[in-house]
């Protein structure tokens, strides 16, 4: 007989070439153990955005029986990841009086809004109020004022926002694949729950995360997050570099990607070469390593290099101590770390999962670190409807986030 086991937490990332589902089991430490994975190509997103809902669904329901068959867990609700280029973040300050005296719950919600009060373009909603310090009668770097005496109580926050209709089709893609979506998170803030360490967050790093239709970005400093950015380029412009430059197919130009991806044409030695599929019936020829080496490392120094400015254009270089932590498929790049920090000028390391346990090696890949990320940020934030079940029941979508419903009932 099937049984509830609110312990059960599915991170689900809907990218632009794979759809991937973590299922999670929290354990008696409060962290998380894998114990279910499934992925499936995804054709129905584009640079992070759904523009097919029926393939969308197609892909979601593949990964999550996939994931379900693995973890004998029958899936009902999700925390989902979005992304894309209408993502807007910014920095905002709020100030309020403390009524009593004393810092109580009441001050931070009515703080927050305060600092949320902002012109907000149409079709837009705010995704995450992110504090990153308070500050109590002039004494700032407080992470946590409540009980605190005081008379003016100030916040600083970083703020992301999302368009309403990206975020809408992916709850409607995830219903008609019959799963609730109980939160959606910024997929860079979700990867850094999966990649990054206290120490990091705390001192300062830069998070770059490669995934198929963009690379985004999040800064962290004193533990917070202080800026976020999303470019509109990703693996698959590597792809089409290979298939313009090796004059292949793009399907063959992906694996000749995957299976020999290298980005620094010094760590390739003069006489390797690889074989290229050609198209049209023609035989496959011989090419150079170095050629294909040549083609990727343009576009990952172009990738690098516009963060780079990025960086510098908010003044966010001398925050970094820990330097930057490369995740998504991006980062299986042979040579990308040596590349990214030469251009970079920072310490540069790749990030894996990381404080996770039960199937660990399952998902010890860059590619699974928002999904899992997501898992993680579930477990913490959610309330699991996921069913232990030897079965396949039937799921139910009825229940969906309350921040979901805000949304349609404003904008719809």
């Amino acid at each position: 007989m099937p049984h509830k086991d609110n312990n059960i937490y599915v991170g689900l990332d809907i990218g632009t070439t794979k759809i991937c589902t973590v299922v999670a089991r929290q354990n008696m430490e409060g962290g998380i153990d894998i114990i279910g994975l499934g992925s499936a190509p995804s054709t129905g997103i584009r640079k992070g955005v759904v523009v097919n809902i029926d393939s969308t669904v197609k892909a979601i329901k593949d990964s999550i029986a996939m994931a379900e068959r693995m973890s004998g867990v029958t899936v009902k609700s999700v925390c989902a990841g979005i992304a894309g280029g209408h993502i807007e973040s910014f920095n905002s300050r709020g100030v309020v009086a403390v009524k009593s005296g004393e810092v109580t719950q009441n001050d931070i919600t009515r703080v927050l809004e305060s600092a949320s009060a902002i012109n907000i373009p149409m079709g837009y909603e705010v995704l995450h109020i992110l504090p990153q310090q308070y500050i109590l009668d002039g004494q700032d770097e407080i992470k946590d004022p409540i009980g605190m005496s005081g008379v003016r109580l100030e916040v600083e926050v970083h703020i992301v926002t999302g368009a309403v209709s990206s975020a809408t089709n992916i709850t409607k893609s995830c219903s008609k694949a019959g799963i609730a979506v109980e939160d959606i998170y910024l997929e860079q803030l979700a990867s850094s729950e999966a990649v990054l360490t206290d120490e990091e967050r705390e001192i300062g790093v830069c998070l770059i995360d490669g995934g198929g239709g963009t690379t985004d970005m999040a800064v962290f400093n004193r533990g917070a997050c202080y800026h976020t950015a999303v470019l509109q380029i990703g693996g698959n412009n590597f792809t089409r570099d290979l298939t313009s430059g090796l004059s292949t197919s793009e399907s063959e130009a992906e694996k000749i990607k995957i299976a020999e991806g290298c980005v620094l044409t010094d760590l390739v030695a003069p006489d390797e070469v690889i074989s290229v599929p050609s198209v049209g019936g023609r035989p496959p020829r011989t090419i150079s390593k170095s050629v294909m080496a040549q083609i990727l490392q343009a576009r990952a120094e172009e990738i690098c290099e516009l963060f780079l400015g990025e960086l510098k254009n908010k003044k966010l270089i001398d925050m970094l101590a820990a330097g930057v932590v490369m995740t998504g498929g991006m980062s299986n790049f042979k040579g990308m770390e040596e590349l990214a920090s030469s251009v970079l000028g920072l310490n540069v390391r790749v990030g894996h999962p990381v404080n996770i346990g039960g199937l660990s090696d399952q998902v010890n890949n860059p590619i699974y670190a928002t999904a899992v990320g997501l898992a993680k940020l579930h477990a913490k934030n959610g309330h699991s409807q996921n069913i232990i079940s030897s079965g396949n029941e039937e799921s139910t979508f009825k229940q969906v986030g309350e921040r979901m419903k805000n949304w349609l009932k404003e904008f719809f």
